[in-house]
């Protein structure tokens, strides 16, 4: 008896620790055979979601169910899939024949109501991943129907139905035929205005519009016209909204929500820039009178470094671009650049519009009074009285973290010294910068800086006139304006010529983060004698919602010392 006992305890055990091995056993990988490319891809997907999961039949018979969902999806609905488990159980293998195709045979969209004839309701469905002849893909199918749906959102049709949409599967012809039949219904157009809070600006809410009452509807239109109001200074936030449901007579209402900036709004900020910490802080009073003058004031202080600003704004038309401006400011650099110490009082009355090409046009008459000193030489104090023009565009997509975007700035002015100024003098200068996106995580940012003036003599011309290179903004590696001709003691006295560049590259290999390298070049020159200077290095872009923090390590390439310079800023390249 007490061996019939011991014998059922063996066995017993034995069973026990085998259920417990293999209850500790899971899915480490899987393998597919038969297939590849995007099939391939598309079980795969299925697949990594069994990874840790407990190798038993029920999950081998849901594993087959997946796979064969999968290879449906892509248009091959008569797989034979068989799965089974290897290596120990710890690998789950594959096979599969993926059978015959089974392709579009016939494409039946049809459109009925006031969309019948809409040109970008045909061009889109022409152009649609649905073709005739092509293996069906059940993904496309859909990216078909969401994308006409959202276009007719956004076109204003927004009593269309739907009496068909299907997709039909013949397993036995290894066809499929798709039909789409879609009553649109009317085209709405813009209705009223109506602005929900009680504002002064009310009169530039309605002018700031994009659209007119009896416009047929655009959604993209909404959009622009909520970041024409958020530009401007008087709003906290900005909501604007196409009130769908209070449609009537094929005309829909658009909302305009504001909540206005207070009385007075503060901002503090700072950061390092040439190794050197900095700290801002900026007033703005967004409401002065009832016509929406409104006031900005800017303080950036730094060891070597001081400027202050004022500007008073009046609106014309268009608080963002049509305007009258008059500023003054205070700006003092000691030692900011190798033995240059330099001191401006200016004040600019500017008038601002917009052209019909949508650049920014700015007219301006600046007064400039300046002290300033090069190394051991006495002190030079100088006096201009400069009216010119500007012009400005910039475009750009990802708000403060841009993937694409586009910056023109190109301006002239000139003073005369029988008019106020220290020398006669022509100033021009063209800046562009260009950044793209590509793949999702490739940026490519370029930039050139170019500069010129017409002087007899550069040490009439004052000392922030003159063109300098080298420094965060311009080629690093390179201390800030250290690129400069020089005169028979060794001081940089700045040129009557500037040349630079940037090319940069960064990859996004994290949510928040990007890597960069890049390289800087440009000289400043009166005779184009001058040396070439080139910076290289690489960097760190943490994403932040107030823009990139963009952290670089650079060495300058042709300079004699081989030391590298670090530079911290905030805010996106364009």
């Amino acid at each position: 008896m007490f061996i019939k006992f011991l014998r059922c305890m063996c066995i017993a055990i034995v069973f026990m620790t085998a259920n417990s091995y293999a209850a500790e056993r899971v899915i480490e990988d899987y393998k597919i055979k038969g297939i590849n490319g995007d099939l391939e891809k598309n079980v795969a997907l299925y697949l990594k979601q069994l990874k840790g999961e407990k190798p038993t039949r029920t999950l081998q018979r849901y594993a087959k169910s997946q796979v064969q969902k999968s290879i449906k999806a892509l248009g091959y609905y008569s797989p034979t899939v068989e799965v089974e488990f290897d290596k120990d159980d710890s690998e789950l293998v594959v096979k599969i024949e993926r059978g015959p195709a089974t392709r579009i045979d016939a494409i039946n969209i049809t459109l009925n109501g006031e969309g019948k004839n809409d040109s970008q309701l045909q061009t889109l469905i022409k152009n649609s991943n649905l073709k005739q002849g092509d293996v069906l893909n059940h993904g496309n199918y859909e990216s078909a129907y969401k994308k006409i749906e959202s276009m007719l959102l956004e076109l204003g049709y927004f009593d269309a139905k739907w009496p068909a949409r299907k997709l039909e599967v013949s397993i036995k012809k290894n066809s499929a035929v798709v039909t789409f039949v879609i009553n649109t219904g009317v085209r709405y157009q813009y209705g009223s205005i109506e602005i929900t809070s009680d504002t002064p600006a009310e009169k530039y809410i309605r002018s700031l519009s994009p659209f007119t009452q009896g416009q047929p509807y655009k959604s993209t239109y909404i959009a622009d016209y909520n970041l024409e109001l958020s530009s401007t200074p008087y709003f906290a936030s900005v909501r604007v909204y196409a009130d769908i449901t209070a449609r009537k007579n094929a005309q829909v209402p658009i909302k305009v929500e504001v909540v206005p900036k207070p009385a007075n709004s503060f901002e503090i900020g700072g950061g390092v820039s040439e190794s050197e910490p900095r700290f801002r802080f900026k007033w703005s009073k967004p409401w002065i009178t009832e016509d929406g003058h409104y006031l900005d004031t800017n303080m950036n202080i730094a060891e070597k470094q001081q400027d202050l600003s004022m500007a008073y704004t009046v609106p014309v038309d268009d608080p963002n671009d049509d305007l009258w401006r008059f500023s003054v400011g205070y700006k003092l650099e000691d030692e900011l650049a190798d033995d240059v110490y330099s001191e401006i009082l200016t004040a600019q009355l500017q008038r601002q519009w917009l052209t019909e090409e949508k650049w920014v046009r700015t007219a301006f008459l600046r007064r400039d009074q300046e002290t300033y000193r090069l190394g051991d030489d006495p002190e030079e104090s100088t006096e201009m009285l400069m009216p010119g023009i500007s012009y400005a565009r910039k475009s750009l997509k990802g708000g403060t973290t841009p993937y694409w975007g586009e910056q023109w700035l190109i301006s002239a002015e000139f003073g005369l010294d029988d008019v106020l100024s220290s020398t006669n003098l022509l100033r021009v200068q063209l800046q562009h910068a260009w950044l793209r996106t590509y793949l999702n995580k490739h940026l490519v940012f370029l930039k050139a800086n170019i500069g010129a003036m017409l002087v007899d003599d550069i040490n009439n011309v004052p000392y922030s006139l003159r063109f300098y290179a080298g420094g965060d903004q311009s080629v690093r590696g390179f201390a800030y304006q250290s690129i400069s001709p020089e005169n028979d003691d060794g001081e940089l006295i700045g040129g009557k010529y500037l040349l630079a560049g940037t090319m940069e590259y960064n990859y996004q290999f994290a949510q928040n983060w990007r890597a960069a390298l890049f390289v800087d070049g440009g000289t400043a020159t009166n005779d184009f004698s001058d040396e070439f200077e080139v910076g290289a290095g690489f960097g760190f872009r943490y994403l932040t919602p107030v823009g990139p923090v963009r952290i670089d390590h650079a060495w300058g390439l042709t300079k004699d010392s081989k030391s590298t310079r670090l530079s911290i800023t905030i805010g996106p390249e364009i």
